[in-house]
């Protein structure tokens, strides 16, 4: 067969072309220590190995979400911390000043140590992280959470979020918990009554926190506020005391109604007091708030007699007290016409005696101290109460003024219920924190199942995808002297010519 010149050259140049691109080819799988680069390099595997690279990259996430949750969760943990420390500071200073040698210049410096704690909490609460976001506003990480109003009050303007972070396959941890929850949220009392004094006492007496001691025969009798109250039917008589509940029945308004006093001696007293104690039938009277004419001014009656012409104005914002027939009550809020509420009887008026259990409904408390006419004691449902506040409502009664016994009373009862719901604050951050401690542990085994499994992944990967470097080195060499001897066999069959025979 004829070959032409041209032909010739052609064939020859398309060999050293094919073998110099198979040989950069090598050398790009050997600078990249890769087998698969592309689909033509392997078909099958190539899909695979996407696939293994996208879970590689979910788990680098995964990890890396983990980083931001432990922060978030250490910062937090630091701060709890340190309010942990000022709330056993305070309790210190509360359980101290109880000491009856502790006079008003004692009392006004403890007073002082609490504002500085009540500053440094604050300064705490609004604690920010490294990208000057609140850590305890929720959602609201812009929003300062803790914020002191017209009055001097600290009130949370953050949200109840949690932000969450995902550190697994389905796991999701959470980053922060709100200010609401760790300095508002926190039950009043012992989570079921907050024990009251009346302020117009004038006895030494002090009441104990109730408790419930038959949770049957309570089951029904927790939604209402209890009154107890003393009565000395003549001069000289021994005091007695007897127990009334105040229970809301028809009520659609939101005012709040309190029994400040009930006065037997009153003529008209059995007018208003029921018959019978409870379960006896007439045990209960009705107090219920009648429109007037004028808006917002309600009639209140008590078993059908009525206020005037004392009238409830409920667009006075201040708590207003109320007289009928012996029954004192005080009323704050703006009820809706209609409005009803139950007053039943449960124990008749029995002789008091100091440090006597007074049971009733499952429920038990006790009253210490001398106590006098009209006094009267308060278990109310307890409701949910910030630690600013609390904080303030001792510093408060620190400074009340008086020395004599009934002085000291109220503002023991008032400090012991300060005491009380300091440990109730620091039992909540307790429950924070190993909630918080909690989430650690589940970020770092999260951790490590991530390494694990990207660790396991690699290895699959790297099984498809990584170069034999000996093969590849072996082959690359191989492909290098081929095309050497293409090139020189070109080189001498190119010098091949008839004209160098002559």
């Amino acid at each position: 067969m004829r070959i032409s010149t041209p032909v010739f050259y052609n064939r020859n140049t398309d060999t050293v072309v094919s073998q110099q691109n198979k040989l950069s080819d090598q050398n790009l799988h050997l600078s990249s220590q890769k087998r698969v680069m592309k689909g033509s390099d392997d078909a099958v595997a190539i899909s695979t190995i996407q696939r293994l690279k996208q879970d590689l990259s979910i788990g680098d996430q995964y990890i890396e979400n983990g980083e931001l949750a432990a922060t978030a969760n250490g910062l937090e943990e630091t701060a709890l911390t340190q309010v942990t420390t000022l709330l056993q500071r305070s309790r210190e200073l509360l359980v101290t000043v109880g000491n009856t040698t502790y006079n008003a210049e004692n009392r006004e410096a403890v007073a002082k140590e609490l504002e500085a704690i009540r500053n440094e909490m604050m300064g705490v609460a609004n604690t920010k992280d490294g990208n000057s976001q609140y850590i305890f506003s929720g959602f609201e990480v812009d929003t300062q959470p803790f914020q002191r109003n017209e009055f001097g009050s600290i009130d949370y303007h953050g949200d109840n979020g949690n932000k969450s972070f995902k550190v697994g396959a389905g796991v999701y941890v959470q980053g922060n918990d709100s200010g609401h929850s760790v300095f508002v949220d926190v039950p009043e009392g012992n989570g079921t009554f907050v024990s009251e004094a009346n302020n117009a006492n004038v006895g030494s007496g002090v009441i104990d926190e109730a408790s419930v001691i038959d949770n049957k025969r309570a089951n029904g009798f927790l939604n209402e506020d209890y009154t107890v109250s003393i009565s000395q039917f003549s001069e000289g008589d021994d005091p007695k005391y007897a127990v009334y509940g105040l229970k809301e029945q028809e009520v659609a308004g939101n005012a709040h109604v309190k029994v400040t006093k009930i006065d037997v001696n009153n003529p008209s007293f059995s007018s208003v007091d029921p018959a019978y104690a409870h379960p006896e039938l007439n045990s209960d009277i009705k107090i219920q708030f009648l429109a007037t004419a004028e808006p917002n001014k309600f009639e209140i009656q008590i078993n059908g007699q009525s206020s005037t012409p004392t009238i409830y104005d409920a667009s006075n914002g201040n708590k207003q007290a109320i007289n009928v027939n012996g029954i004192a009550i005080e009323v704050d809020g703006i009820p809706a016409p209609a409005d009803q509420y139950r007053l039943t009887k449960y124990i008749e008026p029995t002789l008091y005696q100091e440090g006597q259990s007074i049971e009733f409904n499952g429920i038990k408390t006790e009253i210490k101290g001398e106590v006098k006419d009209l006094d009267n004691f308060t278990l109310r449902q307890s409701g949910n109460k910030d630690v600013f506040s609390t904080i303030q409502d001792s510093i408060d009664a620190l400074r009340m003024p008086g020395e004599d016994p009934t002085d000291k009373a109220q503002r023991e009862i008032r400090l012991d219920m300060s005491r009380h719901q300091i440990d109730n604050t620091m039992k909540n951050i307790s429950n924070i924190r190993t909630s918080v401690g909690a989430r650690m542990r589940t970020i770092d085994n999260q951790h490590e199942s991530t390494q694990d499994f990207k660790l396991t992944t690699q290895t699959t990967l790297s099984n498809l995808e990584d170069l034999d470097m000996a093969s590849a080195i072996s082959e690359f060499s191989m492909q290098k002297n081929l095309l050497d001897v293409t090139q020189q066999t070109f080189v001498k069959l190119q010098d091949l010519s008839l004209f160098k025979l002559i």
